[in-house]
């Protein structure tokens, strides 16, 4: 009886012992193993910081249990690498109206790398910017920046990158500032290890650039100075740019390489294509899917049209500013679509440009000639008098009397400026005068009889 009514207890005991133990873990928000032991946090930066993963290939797995609102930035600090996954059920990080001055997600560290997702990742995993809640959340910065030297994102299938609004006056730092959905800038423009994203799938939607400033570019993805994108799969969808790039934006020494994936353009349905909003230059809207600037020329290559899942291009920036398109790539310039239309309007009037142009300077002649001749008939010639003039040098004391520039008398005499200026030099040097504010000062003299 005794022995029964132990047993009896053991079970219960156990019982009650497994939901609690079950209760306990699942309170948690983040569970994080480093391949060996499995530890348990009360918030996701917790488990970011403790990280001891040693590369990219054996990061520590953080499972996120539960979904988030963060109000800090999750930060990967030199040296670490980690990868997020959804556990349990699909899972959520969103931006808190506290968070906009920060990216959520900031691979800042050096050689340092954030996996998003697994093959194989039985739930989603979203980041959120919170564009589409109740109140809105407008951010001054992306949603994803990557800047630390031989940093790296890597993104797979069912994670989602979305609803980021873009539209303050960002902070005295481009390392994170520009963009609305994944940023990517090394920090110090270090070229011989530079940030990178990776994306293997998942899905860029919903994000919009609208910074007030002149770098309103890029609503899915931007990259700046020797950032690298590769694109092997996943989907840019529904992203929104003020100026160019509603897809993908690049600066000339950025990097980018497709090879799989769909960026969708201003040919997609709508909810899917990426769009520009007000355009830059002209034509006005160019670059809806990827736009890329070119600091030589030609001053920018763009993709209006979508860049299908089997279709690669390609550019590879380099440190003096421009750089290389892949052969074979489908790209368009608005440079040459600009030439088009200026000549089309330009030509038609161009004969009335030039015949407006010569009939004013006619009378601009006419009217220097007419200065000239008064100057010949009024000048003092005492003031040139016992000096042993040439005939060139007396015409142009008299124009120096006058009103006229030197241009001008140049023009009058139809001689080169530095002829003109050469016979007024002499003049001076005959009449022991530096220049022609003296002899201006001496022929008010003579005139006022002193």
């Amino acid at each position: 009886m005794k022995n029964e009514r132990q047993s009896y207890l053991k079970v219960i005991f156990t019982f009650f012992f497994f939901h609690f133990s079950l209760f306990i873990c699942y309170a948690q928000v983040a569970s994080r193993t480093d391949g060996v032991t499995v530890s348990y946090y009360d918030s996701l930066h917790e488990a970011f910081a403790a990280t001891t993963g040693t590369s990219i290939e054996q990061p520590d797995e953080i499972i996120l249990l539960v979904d988030i609102v963060s109000d800090a930035p999750l930060t990967v600090e030199d040296g670490q690498h980690i990868r997020l996954v959804a556990g349990g059920s699909d899972r959520a990080i969103h931006r808190s109206p506290d968070l906009i001055e920060f990216p959520v997600l900031w691979v800042n560290g050096d050689s340092s790398s954030l996996t998003l997702g697994k093959p194989g990742m039985e739930h989603e995993l979203v980041i959120d910017g919170g564009y589409l809640d109740s109140p809105s959340i407008e951010a001054h910065c992306p949603l994803v920046s990557v800047c630390g030297p031989g940093a790296k994102l890597i993104m797979y299938d069912k994670v989602s990158l979305q609803n980021n609004k873009n539209s303050g006056a960002p902070l005295d730092t481009s390392y994170y500032e520009n963009g609305a959905g994944v940023f990517i800038r090394t920090r110090g423009d270090v070229q011989s290890r530079k940030a990178e994203f990776v994306m293997k799938g998942g899905t860029i939607r919903g994000n919009i650039n609208n910074l007030q400033t002149s770098l309103a570019f890029g609503g899915g993805v931007y990259m700046a100075a020797f950032g690298i994108f590769t694109m092997e799969g996943g989907v840019i969808m529904n992203n929104t740019a003020l100026f160019v790039g509603g897809g993908l934006g690049m600066g000339s020494r950025a990097s980018f390489y497709k090879t799989g994936g769909i960026i969708y353009g201003s040919n997609a349905p709508t909810g899917y294509r990426n769009t520009v909003l007000i355009g830059n230059g002209q034509p006005k809207k160019y670059g809806h899917a990827v736009w890329v600037f070119v600091a030589l020329k030609p001053l920018a290559q763009y993709r209006n049209d979508t860049v299908g899942e089997n279709e690669n291009i390609s550019y590879t920036g380099v440190p003096r500013g421009s750089g290389v398109f892949g052969d074979g790539d489908k790209w368009d310039n608005p440079d040459k679509a600009f030439r088009r239309i200026l000549l089309s309007i330009i030509l038609p009037v161009l004969p009335l440009i030039i015949g407006v142009f010569l009939l004013l300077r006619k009378r601009a002649l006419q009217r220097l000639m007419r200065i000239a001749k008064e100057a010949a008939d009024t000048a003092l010639e005492s003031i040139f008098e016992n000096l042993n003039l040439t005939a060139r040098e007396k015409e142009v004391g008299s124009l120096l009397l006058t009103e006229l520039s030197m241009s001008q008398i140049s023009s009058v005499m139809k001689l080169t400026y530095a002829t003109a200026d050469y016979h007024a030099k002499k003049l001076y040097r005959k009449m022991g005068i530096k220049g022609r504010t003296e002899l201006l000062l001496k022929r008010k003299g003579m005139g006022s009889g002193e």
